[in-house]
């Protein structure tokens, strides 16, 4: 990798549909904000080596399967320049883990509250521990073993601690790596980087910054979070239908940011032409 000047470049990864800021440039997979291009996901980032001198990504990573994440680190690492730093925001697996071993309901309603996604206790504090881990939505889809059956879509599919994320980051050439709390930061202008306020979800938030030492690239023989071997290459014996694939969810968001910005009128004219 060749060393170049970076000029102060800032990227919020996972930034959301209707977050911008001057200063700071935004990739995010929805297509629902003019702001935001439909582009690679996280673990291909479209920017050249040592674009960035900091990276922002807040309540991202939960979203993102551990099959992917390393890949992920490893992106964020190269678009970083040489010392950038990188700010993680994410719910902490501890916190939730031991409000659940606990009995501790207060604990889990407040970050249930926080959370606003419509976590359930109807079957117990275990209920809301797993949602808070594998959360509907349309982020991932679960498909069945012969790829004709959508099970079910999930907006959370992973969740972390200090001690994982910490030294997944360690693993792929960060340093300086310290769990903070929501109004610490060496990022200027921390606080105006989400929708919404900085620290509504502050209690059951994992927050932790670090700085980028050297690129490791990705590699399955090294990697700390795959338990393998993941036997599925069989199923997608062709690309095409890897890129099909691809296209028939673009073709989904798309489909989906175009019914949003429709008017009711022209809705109805479309149901009655069909």
């Amino acid at each position: 990798m060749k060393l170049v000047q970076v000029k102060n470049r800032k990227l919020n990864l996972g930034a959301g549909k209707n977050w911008q800021k001057d200063g700071w440039e935004v990739l995010d997979h929805s297509m629902k904000a003019a702001s935001c291009g439909l582009k690679e996901q996280a673990w291909e980032l479209p920017y050249k080596d040592f674009s960035f001198d900091c990276v922002f990504c807040s309540h991202m990573f939960e979203h993102i399967s551990h099959f992917r994440i390393e890949k992920v680190i490893c992106e964020i690492n190269r678009v970083l320049a040489r010392d950038g730093i990188l700010r993680i925001l994410t719910p902490d697996l501890k916190k939730i883990a031991s409000a659940y071993v606990n009995n501790d309901r207060p604990a889990m309603e407040l970050y249930i509250k926080e959370d606003t996604s419509g976590i359930k206790t109807t079957l117990g504090l275990g209920q809301a521990m797993l949602n808070f881990i594998l959360s509907a939505g349309s982020d991932n889809y679960l498909l069945s073993s012969d790829l004709s059956t959508v099970i079910c879509g999930y907006a959370h599919v992973s969740c972390y601690d200090y001690e994982m994320l910490s030294g997944v980051l360690m693993h792929y050439g960060f340093y300086k790596v310290r769990q903070c709390n929501i109004e610490d930061s060496e990022i200027e202008g921390h606080t105006e980087l989400r929708e919404g306020a900085y620290n509504k979800d502050a209690n059951h938030t994992l927050v932790i910054e670090c700085r980028k030492k050297e690129f490791i690239p990705f590699s399955d023989n090294t990697s700390l979070l795959r338990t393998g071997p993941y036997e599925f290459r069989h199923l997608l014996p062709q690309p095409w239908v890897l890129k099909s694939l691809r296209l028939l969810g673009r073709l989904y968001n798309l489909y989906g940011h175009i019914s949003s910005k429709c008017p009711e009128k022209l809705k109805n004219k479309l149901r009655r032409a069909k």
